[in-house]
């Protein structure tokens, strides 16, 4: 169907007068939408922080390989081109024995102790092995358990769990969003609903005189979206000063902690964040416009 730029141009301005001409709907519709994505965004921004740190953890979850003392200098570089080799394997770094007692003696705690073995080091050389997804440590185990000449040591009951919890979170958060976008729409539904019945004579005749399903609904869709971009506007701002005040505070008060676990910097989260307002946003708008205006036009 051909649309004449003089008729979308009037839809449009249709559209875009319904919202001044009801403006304590569209304000109750645009609050709907902002609300629901203010509580999107902090449920998101939870989320996408705790998986970033549970990844910062996994990623220092690795595992180590003692080398046996009967291997040779010359035999331990191609061994550990062979472990870099191993699918899922991201990095091999060694650790002399030398380096390994060096590690021992920074300790305050152990440094008379590790003194009595300056001269007969009982410390072996070792692989730290480090792994692309954690998920995959036991098949990782078992192609590191083919060499004899290593002995494995891992965390083997604390990876799964902290795969499970990171699987747990995802769950629950595309749960909450699902939800909260649903809820969305009822609630943009039923605030669009309202506009719709006190214009219900005015669709009438539109509908009598012969104008189309299509020349009735646009204005009212076109209204939806507007409604929709406003409401997911708000929040992206909203989100952009909170967000970025939290970090502050946490950078100021926090600072041992952030030496080893960091959150996500607000581009980040704005990066992921702002397509997905938006498009929720429009989205619920048209879709709570089209359900509301069905019925008017069964006529």
């Amino acid at each position: 169907m051909t649309v004449k730029i003089r008729t979308l141009r009037h839809l449009s301005k249709e559209g875009i007068l319904g919202i001044w001409e009801n403006r304590l709907m569209s304000l109750a519709s645009i609050g709907t939408i902002v609300l629901c994505l203010i509580i999107l965004g902090v449920s998101f921004t939870l989320a996408s922080n705790v998986d970033y740190i549970l990844s910062q953890i996994e990623s220092n979850v690795g595992i180590t390989a003692y080398i046996d003392d009967s291997v040779k200098e010359d035999e331990i570089t191609t061994l550990k081109t062979k472990l870099e080799a191993i699918p899922n394997v991201s990095g091999v770094t060694y650790v002399s024995k030398d380096d390994a007692f060096l590690t021992f003696t920074d300790d305050s705690n152990l440094e008379n102790i590790m003194k009595q073995f300056e001269k007969d080091n009982p410390l072996p050389a070792s692989f730290e092995i480090t792994m692309v997804d954690l998920e995959e440590q036991e098949r990782v185990i078992e192609s590191l358990e083919q060499y004899d000449e290593l002995e494995i040591s891992y965390f083997q009951a604390e990876a799964p769990m902290l795969v499970q919890l990171n699987d747990s979170i995802r769950y629950i958060s595309m749960i909450i969003i699902i939800s909260l976008i649903l809820v969305g729409i009822i609630l943009m539904s039923n605030t669009i609903k309202l506009t719709v019945y006190i214009r219900r004579r005015e669709i009438n005749i539109m509908k009598y005189i012969g104008a189309t399903d299509w020349f009735i609904r646009a204005p009212f869709i076109i209204e939806g979206i507007s409604i929709g971009l406003i409401g997911g506007i708000i929040p992206i701002f909203a989100l952009w000063g909170a967000y970025s005040w939290v970090l502050k505070v946490v950078n100021s008060r926090f600072t041992v902690m952030i030496e080893s676990i960091k959150l996500q910097s607000t581009a980040d989260i704005l990066s992921a964040f702002t397509p997905m307002s938006l498009i929720i946003g429009v989205g619920i708008g048209a879709i709570g416009s089209i359900i509301s205006i069905r019925k008017h036009l069964k006529v």
